[in-house]
Formats: C-alpha cells, sequence, structure tokens
C-alpha cells in the first residue's frame, strides 16, 4: 500500500458533485477554500446539469481566485453517481475527498481527515455532521437523528463511511472500483462494504466537524427517505451479510421497517377477520398491531428522549411520529422494491423466451 504521508501535509482532491445547489454552493466552496491545510489542494466542482443559477456561482468564485485550484466540469446530467466518479477520475492527487455540495466543512476538517491516512491500512475517513443554526423542523429531525446515531459509534473504525464528507484514499479506490452506477443511494455504503473486502479500514473522525443542511421541506424529506430506504433493499441484494446494518444504520434501525410493516399488515387483517370471519377474531388482530405500534412508538420516544438532551429542542417532542412517518415511506420503498423486482424478473423471462 503506497505511503501518502512522504510529506507531511500530502497535497489533496477535494471534488464538489452538484446539482441545483444555489442555496448553499457559495458557503460550501469558501469553506473548502478556508481550511487551515498547508498542503496544496485541488478543487473540482461537477455541474451535473443543474437547471438553477448553480454554475454561475461557482464561476463567480473562480474569478475571485483563492490559495487552491478551482476546476469546474460541465456536464449533462447523470446523478449523483455519475458526478462523482467523473470528479475522481478527474483528481490528480492520492487522496480524494468527496464534499456534497449542502455541506459545509469546519476550517480544521481536512487537516484532521487527512493525519488519518498515515495509517496505509485506511481506505477512507469521515467527519461529522453536525446540524446548523436556524434550519427547518424536517432538517432538524434528520440532523438530529444523524447525530444521535453518530454519537453511538463507540469505535474510530467503522463499518460504512459517506460520501457526504468523506476523504478516499485514491489506492484504494483503484482495487475495488469507483462508485456502482446501478444505485442512486446506498452508493457510499456499497464502496464502504467493498472496502472493507478488500482488507482496508474505515475511520470516523468525530472531531472533524461539518454542517449538513438537509432537505428542508416535508416533500423533501419524504423524497430523500424513499430513495434512501431503496437503496437498502439493493444493497441488502447485493451484500446480504448486511442486513443487520452497520456502524451507521444498525439493527435498532433496521428493525423499524419489518415492525412497522408487521403492524399495517395486522391492521388490514383485523379489519378483514372482522368482515369476513367474527368480530373477536378482528378485535384480537387489532390488539396485536396495536402492540406492535406501542414497541415501534417506545422504541421511537426513548431515541427522542437521548436527542432531546443533547439538542435541548421542543420539536424533538414530535420525532417519533416523524419517524412513524418515515417508517411507512420505508415501507412504501420496500414493496416499490419488491414490485420492481417482480416486474424485472417477468420482464426477464418473457425476453428469454423470445426467439
Amino acid at each position: 500500500m503506497k505511503n501518502v504521508f512522504e510529506n507531511e501535509y500530502p497535497p489533496v482532491t477535494i471534488v464538489i458533485p452538484m446539482y441545483n445547489a444555489e442555496r448553499h454552493i457559495r458557503e460550501v466552496v469558501r469553506a473548502v477554500f478556508g481550511q487551515d491545510y498547508p498542503g496544496e489542494v485541488e478543487v473540482i466542482v461537477v455541474n451535473d446539469g443543474s437547471t438553477d443559477n448553480s454554475l454561475e456561482v461557482v464561476r463567480s468564485i473562480q474569478k475571485e481566485g483563492g490559495r487552491s485550484s478551482l476546476k469546474v466540469m460541465d456536464q449533462p446530467n447523470q446523478g449523483a453517481v455519475g458526478a462523482t466518479n467523473n470528479g475522481f477520475k478527474a483528481a490528480k492527487y492520492d487522496i480524494i475527498c468527496s464534499v456534497d455540495s449542502d455541506v459545509v466543512l469546519r476550517p480544521d476538517w481536512l487537516r484532521k481527515v487527512v493525519e488519518e491516512f498515515s495509517d496505509p491500512k485506511v481506505g477512507a475517513v469521515q467527519g461529522y455532521y453536525a446540524t446548523p443554526i436556524g434550519v427547518s423542523f424536517w432538517a432538524r429531525m434528520m440532523g438530529y437523528d444523524v447525530e444521535a446515531r453518530y454519537d453511538s459509534i463507540r469505535s474510530k473504525y467503522v463499518t460504512q463511511v459517506c460520501t457526504g464528507d468523506t476523504a478516499y484514499r485514491r489506492e484504494a479506490l483503484e482495487k475495488v472500483g469507483l462508485f456502482d452506477p446501478q444505485f442512486e443511494y446506498g452508493y457510499d455504503n456499497d464502496m464502504s462494504y467493498r472496502l472493507l473486502k478488500a482488507g482496508y479500514r474505515l475511520v470516523f473522525r468525530r472531531d472533524a466537524v461539518c454542517d449538513h443542511y438537509w432537505k428542508a421541506d416535508l416533500a423533501g424529506y419524504i423524497k430523500q427517505q424513499y430513495r434512501s430506504a431503496y437503496g437498502r433493499m439493493q444493497l441488502v441484494r447485493k451484500h446480504s451479510e448486511r442486513i443487520t446494518g452497520d456502524s451507521f444504520s444498525g439493527l435498532r434501525m433496521i428493525m423499524q421497517v419489518p415492525l412497522t410493516l408487521l403492524f399495517f399488515a395486522l391492521l388490514v387483517l383485523s379489519t378483514g377477520s372482522a368482515v369476513f370471519f367474527t368480530p373477536r377474531s378482528g378485535w384480537y388482530l387489532l390488539v396485536a398491531a396495536l402492540f406492535v405500534l406501542g414497541v415501534v412508538l417506545a422504541d421511537r420516544f426513548a431515541f427522542a428522549a437521548g436527542v432531546y438532551r443533547k439538542q435541548k429542542d421542543p420539536g424533538v417532542l414530535l420525532m417519533p411520529f416523524v419517524h412513524l412517518l418515515r417508517n411507512a415511506v420505508w415501507c412504501a420503498a420496500f414493496l416499490g422494491w419488491i414490485v420492481g423486482r417482480s416486474g424485472n424478473h417477468g420482464k426477464r423471462k418473457v425476453e428469454q423466451g423470445n426467439p
């Protein structure tokens, strides 16, 4: 494994995939320029077919100049995986960072994550997502949830890092390949699992902090949760050993989906049983459904209590019900994935039967 620490501060490439990021991209890029890192930094912004003024904003920053080189790649929309892969391919240096276009790095982030590459077995290093002050209710619910799960991680070494604020070793990427384009969400998990199988370590650096501006409204929250859940189904299909989750999404979180599915199934059965059989059988099934719902809510209230102790935000009292909504969206994604799999299987059978 190549030692990138021939110099104390090795040169680094930072790739920022961007799609309709006008709201935060100026702050994101300036935060990259504001790193207290003495080494050389190459910055590549990949505009993935934005339809807003994102590209114009980045071009204006480019004209302002800065201590590190800023390159802009403009391409037709290919999705986050395509944009990230193209940025990584264009990177010059042996440490390549992926920073989302809604993630604002604190000044010492780069210096801290790069330190970990002095260990040649480290393939990737992620920092800590903090919830910015003054964001919307839905953004706070997302941010607080992520912080709580990060806070529960006890080991420096983890089994998953995400692309939003992570540095990768080029040699490791060359060994396992770039991000898998079959994933819209979950491609960072897939990369993490491949790196682990190749013998690399993944590091979570909790003191390398950034501010993550999550989706700000209900529609954005639902859309993100659906895609995230769908990506999880794809991951389980490709990496069946990860059915119980990883460092970031453990068994406690994973169990939310089957329990919520069980609640809905019992609820439907109770109605059908009361209509087609006896009211008593329907009542028993309804009680069972409510018991399962109680288990889910009890867990979510316990989770929210821990969040409230840290955040002191009264809005956290609604988190259990937000998570019920999230669970319902995950269930819909699971059913959508099952239907999609069945449809694709049927299509393949028809194609195989054609002359």
